[in-house]
């Protein structure tokens, strides 16, 4: 699943609020999870480790083998690629076999810029990892959506 956004601030201004860790606790706790957040930048690259804590509503097949608080790990790691930054990440569900993959971009546009990122899930349920991974991936874009538009607010 693929979720794309445009800003109307260029590439430099949205890569420094995405890489702020101040900015990335506080755009989590405003959606209403906890977090602990840190950036290292190196020569080529910029790598955020995310901890975050996080409720759902969970379906009812997962009600009864999930807690909907769960602690999500995540290493975002960013690269430049000319004028823009391209990337990838990994999720992880603390004592849950569940791992989100996904890809991103941030790439200059007529507009400012424009943000796309895709993601993907494994889960190892037998039965049903299936409808877990069709839930995970439903979530996981809701959530970069809601992401999306709490920085696009931020910078105007």
């Amino acid at each position: 699943m693929a979720v794309s956004q445009e800003f109307s601030a260029d590439v430099d201004a949205l890569y420094g609020l995405l890489t702020d860790p101040d900015f990335l606790v506080e755009r989590s706790v405003a959606l209403g999870e906890d977090c602990e957040a840190e950036v290292e930048e190196y020569e080529d690259e910029t790598v955020i480790t995310l901890k975050r804590k996080v409720t759902r509503e969970l379906p009812a097949f997962l009600a009864k083998m999930f807690n909907p608080v769960q602690t999500i790990s995540m290493t975002e790691t960013w690269r430049p690629d000319g004028d823009a930054w391209e990337g990838d990440f990994v999720m992880t569900v603390e004592g849950q076999p569940v791992t989100i993959r996904g890809e991103f971009s941030l790439k200059p546009s007529k507009k400012g810029s424009v943000y796309t990122v895709s993601h993907s899930c494994k889960a190892k349920i037998p039965l049903v990892g299936g409808k877990v991974e069709k839930f995970v991936l439903s979530q996981t874009s809701d959530g970069a959506k809601d992401e999306l538009n709490f920085a696009a607010v931020r910078l105007g």
